[in-house]
């Protein structure tokens, strides 16, 4: 487990490195509004990842900061609209059911293709419920190639797919407190 954390940590402090080195790099060349651009996204993602922090969820949290290393044609971007809630109860729910959308998506879409992959978080004050929405688009043709495979072998019923013009939408919930 150890080693684990540590090559999580190893990765995130690479990325974040990789980010710096950017507006470093446009500060040198004297493009200080480049640099604030990105900057600005940066200090906006780490606000996001404050957001997920706060929402108690460990393995979820550590399986979002492994996603791009694990999914080598994927790239994650998320959008947490749920600050201050404790989604601990829901912690293993959040990670096996991203896992199983995941690894269907795997086997069902082209290796050298790259995909975006939104994950969005909405909060349902009322139900004290949690929103789960991960859309894939890349290809052009992912709803073509995989919409009717997915539905068919989707053994969990939880998880709903929806087809967009340019991917797919897969969405299911979570309880919070």
């Amino acid at each position: 487990m150890d080693e684990y954390i540590i090559r999580v940590l190893q990765h995130y402090r690479h990325d974040l490195m990789n980010r710096l080195q950017i507006v470093q790099g446009y500060l040198s060349m004297g493009k200080a509004n480049q640099a604030e651009e990105k900057l600005s996204e940066v200090v906006d993602f780490y606000k996001e990842e404050r957001k997920l922090m706060d929402l108690n969820v460990p393995s979820f949290m550590l399986w979002i900061l492994e996603f791009n290393t694990t999914f080598k044609n994927f790239r994650l971007t998320y959008n947490i609209h749920a600050e201050y809630k404790s989604m601990h109860i829901s912690d293993s729910i959040l990670v096996g059911q991203c896992q199983e959308i995941m690894e269907l998506c795997m086997e069902e879409l082209d290796p050298q293709v790259l995909y975006e992959v939104k994950l969005e978080l909405n909060e349902i004050p009322s139900l004290s419920l949690v929103t789960v929405n991960l859309s894939i688009e890349g290809d052009t043709q992912i709803e073509q190639i995989i919409s009717g495979n997915m539905k068919y072998r989707n053994v969990n019923k939880e998880i709903d797919i929806e087809s967009t013009n340019n991917g797919l939408i897969f969405s299911f919930s979570v309880p919070c407190q």
